[in-house]
């Protein structure tokens, strides 16, 4: 029989409040509510929202990308590559849309550089980068600058989740209207992907 521990308790409640409330809007009083704990015992295993929010990521980072790196080497050519992480990628986001916003505050902070060092950069760069110089030479994919290329799907996947509440109250969509409108932008990063990459003579 699988006994859960206090500290699983403590994180999925966190998941849920996180994701409910947002990162901003999250509080360690209703996290501990919802594990069944007192505060104090919640300050016990996690002193901070910010120690608790950063055990949550690297326990997805560690489950999550190096599946997603597995995967992704049985894709041949760097679009395919980059569409089935788009695909991945959205997936966490949608489960997780605290994340980006947490992330990024948390990386220009001067004091917490090391959260850096916990980002699954290695193997986008070892994956993307040998792939794209590889596709290009061969000219399976038209010449264009791979770091702009990288800051622009970047930004595309994350600007809808940072700027979640603001398009809400905008649109006028609730929570479950914001979610199918961002499994529908997968196919559309995946278009620009393949619009942008695909060499002018194969068009």
């Amino acid at each position: 029989m699988w006994i859960v521990t206090t500290e699983e308790k403590i994180i999925k409640a966190a998941e849920e409040v996180f994701i409910e409330h947002g990162y901003d809007g999250a509080r360690m009083q209703e996290i501990a509510d919802r594990a069944e704990i007192n505060k104090a015992m919640l300050h016990y295993y996690f002193r901070s929202k910010e120690m608790l929010f950063e055990k949550i990521f690297e326990e997805k980072v560690k489950v999550v990308f190096p599946t997603i790196s597995e995967q992704m080497k049985s894709y041949e050519g760097f679009t395919d590559k980059v569409c089935f992480f788009i695909e991945q990628y959205y997936d966490i986001l949608i489960k997780y849309p605290f994340m980006p916003f947490f992330i990024i505050s948390t990386i220009n902070r001067k004091d917490d550089k090391h959260f850096i060092k916990k980002l699954p950069f290695g193997f986008m760069k070892e994956i993307f980068f040998e792939s794209f110089f590889s596709d290009l030479q061969s000219g399976k994919i038209r010449e264009v600058n791979p770091f702009q290329f990288a800051v622009s799907v970047m930004g595309m996947s994350i600007f809808p989740f940072l700027s979640r509440p603001a398009m809400k109250e905008l649109i006028g969509i609730n929570d479950e209207q914001f979610q199918l409108l961002m499994q529908q932008r997968i196919d559309e990063l995946k278009n620009y992907v393949k619009l942008i990459l695909t060499p002018t003579n194969h068009a």
